[in-house]
């Protein structure tokens, strides 16, 4: 619309500009004819007469100038608006360029806005899916919190097994250890319980050639009196042997195995 009517205000003005090319083009020629003629005629009247034009003496022939005048001035005023209509229509034509100019930046930014405007279902559409992402990713948060929760309970399991399982190995190691010093000591005892035992029988066989040489001489005494005498002597019946009290009893040493077993408990 705006173009259109830019277009006819231009034809106008170029119209307009036309007009008034040829209207001064007149004016001037008139102005240079009525120039003429007013010389002419001032002349002529210095010289010639009305009677002498063989003119009737009622007839004025100066009434023309007056009516040249009134034109010269008329055409003068129609000029001095055209020119003016043409500032003015200049004036017009900016305002119009600068309201085209308006009108298309308006334009652009309704067209964006429209575009905009058109494009908000699909932003409600799109914020909608992200509500419903973000909602699937909070419950894979919580999910996963719960994991972790499981994982760290796993963890410390794992970890109580681990610690279990090296208190286990210790105790199985501290339990070989003492099993090996049982072991040791067992086989130390056994060999001084053996050692004590040879040392016993030592003694048993030691008491036993004792006796047996007791018996011997009592027997090689007892075959000489019977030889010399020809009867044996008989032993009394009603001596007795010694009895043996508790406190004669000697029993063996036995601290150097009491103190190998405190050392056992002990270590």
């Amino acid at each position: 619309m705006l173009s259109s009517l830019r277009k006819k205000l231009n034809n106008a003005l170029a119209e307009a500009s036309i007009i008034t090319e040829n209207l001064q083009q007149q004016y001037r020629q008139r102005v240079q004819n009525s120039d003429n003629l007013s010389r002419s005629r001032s002349s002529s009247s210095l010289i010639l007469s009305p009677s002498e034009l063989g003119l009737p003496p009622n007839v004025n022939v100066a009434a023309g100038c007056n009516l040249l005048a009134k034109y010269e001035e008329d055409w003068r005023i129609i000029h001095q608006n055209n020119e003016d209509n043409a500032r003015k229509a200049e004036e017009v034509a900016k305002q119009i360029q600068g309201i085209e100019s308006k009108m298309n930046q308006q334009q652009v930014v309704m067209s964006d806005l429209v575009h905009c405007l058109s494009a908000i279902p699909n932003v409600v559409l799109k914020l909608k899916t992200c509500q419903e992402t973000l909602r699937e990713v909070q419950q894979l948060g919580e999910s996963v919190e719960k994991e972790l929760e499981k994982l760290e309970d796993l963890c410390a399991e794992c970890e109580l097994e681990e610690y279990m399982l090296e208190k286990q190995c210790e105790l199985s190691k501290f339990k070989q250890k003492k099993m090996e010093e049982l072991e040791s000591y067992r086989q130390k005892v056994a060999a001084e319980h053996q050692e004590r035992i040879r040392l016993h029988e030592e003694k048993l066989r030691t008491i036993q050639k004792e006796r047996q040489a007791v018996f011997d001489d009592a027997f090689r005494h007892d075959l000489k009196e019977f030889k010399e005498n020809g009867h044996i002597p008989k032993i009394a019946k009603d001596i007795k042997p010694a009895a043996i009290s508790l406190e004669e009893v000697d029993l063996d040493d036995i601290s150097e195995t009491k103190d190998a077993l405190e050392e056992f408990l002990n270590g």
